[in-house]
């Protein structure tokens, strides 16, 4: 496995956890959606995500290369996958009318829009995975 696709799954192990953790604790109800508690879950959150990315690609740049150059199959992946995204997150802008138009608060359209940050590079994390597998 290439250093590029250990990447991937990098990031999208660790924007589940992370970010599974703040959307579930939400939904859950274990925060209030409009409290300073959920700003502070958000701020562990990141500050998690970060230092798990941050350890988990420096053990994968000990296993592999990550300064060899892109091939024209890693940059046709890394384009693609990018394309998925960016169509994925545009969806997901122009889905943040109904909540607006439903009567939701700043708040809750601030996490609607995260929500879709992290949908997208979910996206291209998957679109990366799957290409790599498929061979390009």
């Amino acid at each position: 496995m290439s250093f590029r696709e250990k990447s991937a799954w990098i990031t999208l192990a660790t924007v589940l956890i992370c970010f599974g953790v703040y959307f579930g604790s939400i939904a859950g109800g274990v925060v209030s959606p409009r409290g300073f508690d959920t700003l502070h879950l958000l701020l562990l959150c990141v500050g998690g995500l970060v230092a798990l990315q941050c350890v988990l690609h420096f053990a994968a740049g000990l296993t592999g290369d990550p300064r060899m150059p892109r091939d024209e199959r890693e940059k046709l992946i890394q384009h693609r996958s990018h394309t998925a995204g960016y169509y994925t997150l545009m969806i997901c802008v122009l889905a943040l009318g109904v909540p607006g138009h439903l009567g939701h608060g700043a708040v809750d359209l601030m996490n609607f829009a995260l929500l879709g940050l992290v949908v997208a590079a979910l996206a291209v994390s998957v679109a990366q995975i799957v290409m790599f597998r498929r061979g390009g």
